[in-house]
């Protein structure tokens, strides 16, 4: 009897460990056949990694912010990064960290550094703003693009970001900046 037991919870737990892993890792190619009967390459989607809780996506190096502002400006992207899976990092830089002339490639390197935080994926983005140096560069991978043209990043700049570090309500214009990046890419998605 006792024996008899024994084989049907390790029965049990062997279908059940099966059931559970399937074999497919979702980063590789698996066989399937088509409805001819042929064996047919499939590459899963990579998952994007979200953001930790314990990592920021808002970095106040200028300290442009207070506190609580910094706090706000992280949230909104955290949430739009939830509802839109594409991760926004936010950064001020002080004049003294980099110089006018590498400002837009030191935004390239932020923009490659933070994909790879999340995994290797195109759907993230960087703004990094500078008020000593008068500046403001959004840079982002190819999903993003797809989402946000050039010319309409470039826009948001001019229009929100560039005007508020110029007028002295840096936080303000950086909210609306972020949110008109954020409702141009919400818009563009079919």
């Amino acid at each position: 009897m006792l024996q008899k037991m024994f084989r049907s919870v390790l029965l049990l737990t062997t279908i059940a460990a099966l059931s559970c892993n399937s074999g497919k890792n979702l980063n590789t190619q698996v066989h399937k056949r088509d409805a001819d009967g042929r064996d047919v390459k499939i590459k899963y989607p990579q998952q994007q990694t979200a953001t930790p809780e314990n990592v920021n996506m808002s970095y106040d190096m200028e300290q442009l912010f207070t506190g609580a502002q910094n706090k706000q400006i992280d949230s909104l992207v955290r949430v739009f990064e939830k509802s839109n899976l594409i991760a926004v990092k936010v950064i001020t830089l002080p004049a003294d960290k980099v110089t006018a002339g590498s400002f837009e490639n030191n935004n390239k390197n932020l923009l490659k550094e933070w994909a790879g935080v999340h995994g290797n994926t195109d759907k993230a983005l960087v703004v990094s703003i500078s008020r000593g140096l008068n500046k403001v560069a959004i840079d982002y991978g190819p999903f993003v693009g797809k989402l946000l043209s050039r010319q309409e990043a470039d826009h948001i700049i001019s229009s929100d970001f560039l005007p508020a570090l110029q007028s002295g309500s840096v936080y303000n214009g950086v909210l609306k900046g972020l949110n008109d990046l954020m409702d141009t890419i919400r818009r563009n998605i079919k």
